[in-house]
């Protein structure tokens, strides 16, 4: 009798002690924030960080796609910068995970930003992006975070500061984005992804192409433009990247402080949501061989990154999304005009 108790408590020991590994990325009951950061009040100007994270990440094998200075709203006097990197072997993992939904999480995002404390570094978590785009909460846990640590060991190798594992932005418990007072943009993210426009007979190079022409001359209103481009040939497929301003700035002055309470009384908190941009479009092969230029629906992608702005926000506001998507839309199917013409 006693040998079978014993046998008990070790199996429940045992379960418990599985449970914890498979927990312990997420730090709190709030779930994961959507940004990170990784060092606060950096030593050095802004300018010396960015050379120096992007000295780094290419010794370490990321490939710096881009840096992009971003808006900021009348009157600030800060700046902020993103550099879009990809990891060729994580892209792997991502697109083997989902070869649709995949492309929309494969490049990382790295904010360094300035406030009245300092420059800071930050980073878009990939646990809360990838439980959304891959559509499952657990199944990726260990490859995200064996990612984000490598992520932050190489901004921490090159940036000194004090370093800082505080997340921000929404938090949630679960990938699955549900509806905003029921009737606001919620669903499966696959269910979101815009088919802009397929083409038949065209390879997705020559797609690609045309869409890379139509990204390039900024928007009227929103000035969004293509800052970056990632091929991804073993899977067909080409992820572009484009921000613009006043697009970014005006989502920076909605935002303002977000769930970071800290940052109330700064002059211009919305820089730390600077991560969020670009927003991807991606160009692929389907089964069939017809080719998709697909994008996430506006609305959706808005309230992934700044859902923390509140209802009230989103509300009034609510038709600076359609505007962006209606923008992006006619730069694409301007672009393809030519090869969808019956």
């Amino acid at each position: 009798m006693m040998k079978t108790i014993r046998t008990y408590l070790l199996a429940a020991v045992l379960l418990m002690s599985t449970a914890t590994v498979f927990a312990m990325p997420e730090k709190n009951n709030r779930g994961f924030g959507v940004y990170q950061y990784v060092v606060e009040q950096a030593e050095g100007d802004l300018d010396a960080i960015l050379d120096s994270i992007k000295s780094a990440a290419g010794a370490a094998g990321w490939q710096v796609l881009a840096d992009v200075a971003g808006g900021v709203p009348e009157g600030c006097k800060y700046r902020t910068h993103v550099l879009v990197l990809a990891d060729s072997a994580y892209a792997d993992q991502i697109m083997q995970a989902n070869r649709v939904t995949g492309p929309f999480a494969v490049v990382d995002r790295v904010n360094v930003f300035e406030d009245e404390r300092g420059v800071h570094v930050s980073v878009v978590n990939p646990h809360s992006i990838n439980r959304t785009v891959l559509m499952d909460d657990e199944a990726y846990m260990e490859m995200t975070e064996a990612h984000l640590q490598k992520l932050r060991g190489m901004i921490t190798s090159a940036v000194k500061g004090t370093v800082n594992e505080k997340e921000y932005g929404q938090f949630r418990k679960k990938g699955y984005i549900g509806k905003t007072m029921g009737v606001m943009a919620g669903g499966k993210f696959i269910d979101k992804l815009v088919a802009v426009a397929t083409v038949s007979g065209q390879g997705w190079q020559s797609v690609a192409a045309r869409v890379r022409e139509g990204l390039s001359k900024p928007s009227a209103k929103w000035g969004m433009h293509r800052v970056y481009e990632l091929a991804l040939p073993d899977y067909r497929t080409v992820v572009f990247g484009t921000t613009g301003t006043p697009m970014d700035s005006k989502s920076f002055s909605i935002v303002r402080a977000g769930s970071d309470k800290s940052r109330k009384k700064f002059k211009c908190p919305g820089l730390a949501h600077a991560g969020a941009y670009p927003i991807e479009v991606v160009v692929a092969e389907n089964e069939d061989g017809s080719v998709s230029v697909r994008l996430v629906e506006t609305m959706f992608r808005m309230k992934m990154y700044f859902e923390d702005a509140g209802k009230w926000a989103f509300m009034k506001n609510m038709r600076m999304p359609g505007s962006i998507q209606k923008e992006l839309v006619q730069q694409i199917r301007s672009a393809l005009q030519p090869m969808t013409a019956k």
